[in-house]
């Protein structure tokens, strides 16, 4: 594959395109078994995200899979298209119209955008990732990064089994390098299991370390519930540092 893309950068979690797609499609069947575990009543239940209950999120999830499926459509035609139409309202209000509707009707809309978009991700040519697309003005690979993150952590957010224990070294390592942003200067991330370091601390500064495994750090900083917490300097009972908005 000729490309300008670093497809195997540290920062999208050193793996190629095909390894990353095969963990996608792990997730898309973890998702499915996830799915088909939500009843009525579990649907209307709430999940740690603020104000958001399961239905929410599938209803969130159903939508933004076929969203980026209509992002590589339209790229293939040489065309782009918003995300969604109307933008950011118009992905509010669904979610907030459709999250209350039976829980067989929010699995058929997943399962019609997971199908959506495993479609028009296996008709990409070899240097379809390149393509241009509206999804933050960036290239086509921009999606599928994202929904890495999305379909993961919201499985995790599903409540039904998942948790992020299990996401891979790859995945956790991209979403700490994503979300870097949300950290505040001074502040360095100490991965003490696999090596890896994040900082915002300038030169001459006394950083703070918030230092724990890999997925510890991951989960932390995307907001996600994990058995084990980071450590800030070493002292289990001092805060951690307040993270900023999401990038």
């Amino acid at each position: 594959m000729s490309t300008s893309i670093d497809y195997t950068a540290r920062e999208y979690g050193g793996i190629d395109v095909p390894e990353r797609l095969k963990e996608v499609r792990a997730a898309h069947d973890r998702l499915r078994a996830a799915a088909a575990g939500v009843t009525e009543e579990r649907a209307r239940e709430a999940v740690h995200l603020p104000g958001w209950t399961r239905g929410h999120v599938l209803i969130h999830l159903a939508d933004l899979s076929r969203a980026f499926a209509r992002q590589a459509r339209y790229a293939v035609e040489g065309r782009t298209v918003e995300v969604y139409d109307g933008g950011r309202p118009t992905r509010d209000r669904r979610i907030e119209e459709l999250h209350g509707r039976p829980a067989e009707w929010l699995r058929e809309q997943l399962e019609e955008g997971l199908t959506a978009i495993e479609e028009a991700w296996d008709a990409l040519g070899p240097d379809g990732w390149e393509l241009p697309c509206a999804y933050r003005n960036s290239p086509l690979f921009a999606t599928q990064l994202a929904w890495w993150r999305e379909v993961e952590l919201h499985t995790v957010d599903l409540g039904v089994g998942h948790d992020s224990e299990e996401w891979s070294t790859a995945l956790s390592s991209h979403v700490v390098t994503f979300l870097q942003p949300r950290l505040p200067q001074g502040v360095v991330l100490s991965a003490d299991d696999t090596g890896e370091e994040w900082s915002t601390a300038a030169g001459g500064q006394d950083p703070v370390v918030v230092r724990g495994p890999l997925r510890a750090l991951a989960a932390w900083i995307s907001g996600r519930p994990h058995r084990v917490l980071p450590v800030a300097d070493g002292d289990p009972a001092a805060a951690l540092p307040e993270l900023n908005a999401w990038p």
